[in-house]
């Protein structure tokens, strides 16, 4: 599979899952049970921004 497009389909779903935790958090009133949303968006980021700079682009 195209490197480019690994990256940017890692980068569109940690956006795409941080964007579901504010939300859900901002309508259950629940930061701590949203919690392990923002950390999947965190692990697909740094995996987005380890690819990036592995791949030197």
């Amino acid at each position: 599979m195209n490197q480019r497009l690994v990256n940017i389909i890692l980068l569109s779903l940690s956006c795409v899952v941080m964007v579901i935790g504010a939300h859900r958090s901002m309508e259950e009133d629940d930061f701590i049970g949203n919690y392990w949303l923002f950390m999947i968006g965190l692990v697909l980021y740094m995996l987005y921004y380890y690819r990036k700079k592995k791949n030197g682009a």
